[in-house]
């Protein structure tokens, strides 16, 4: 490789190949890596196809960024002689063939994690109305009474979970009680 770095070498070549590739794909010039080609489109939110060289070849790689959900990756080797049309044909049927459901599948994935730590937002405020919050390892949450009974609240896969702690043998008959006829 020269001194001026594959991204100048090859930067012009991938913007054949972006016009080629439709979609509103173009070279992401904000991505200043000397050694890499980031290529993006407005039409596939958060994916992006990198390419670099490794042993005299191209490598292409396309995949969702995204830090809370694992995308696949997709990559394809081709040499770095081959004509823009090719490369073009190359990462559409190798790479983003599946680039649209990656994508709409890690947008209903951050959909889902939002709902769910909004859920979390409400449980917690309303509990908060009820008794003190505190902060305990590993659980939705903690709390504190006034007449000293503490305990934790947990989630799982079938709901919620309470352990309490500190009660008297007439507050555990009451609560007893009290669950018996939820």
């Amino acid at each position: 490789m020269n001194e001026k770095g594959f991204r100048a070498s090859y930067q012009a070549v991938f913007e054949v190949v972006c016009r080629i590739l439709g979609d509103g794909w173009r070279v992401n010039q904000i991505d200043d890596c000397l050694y890499r080609i980031k290529l993006t489109s407005h039409f596939f939110k958060n994916y992006s196809v990198h390419i670099r060289i490794d042993k005299n070849r191209l490598t292409i790689v396309g995949s969702v960024d995204c830090r809370s959900w694992r995308s696949p990756c997709h990559s394809c080797t081709v040499s770095p002689q081959r004509n823009p049309i090719d490369i073009a044909r190359d990462i559409q049927r190798k790479i983003l063939v599946t680039a649209r459901q990656e994508v709409e599948q890690a947008i209903n994935f951050d959909k889902e994690r939002w709902d769910k730590r909004e859920q979390e937002r409400i449980v917690k405020g309303m509990l908060a109305q009820q008794v003190q919050l505190t902060p305990h390892y590993n659980t939705l949450t903690g709390f504190k009474t006034m007449n000293g009974v503490h305990g934790t609240v947990t989630e799982n896969h079938s709901g919620y979970g309470v352990n309490i702690n500190g009660l008297t043998t007439d507050q555990l008959i009451k609560m007893v009680g009290f669950i018996s006829i939820l």
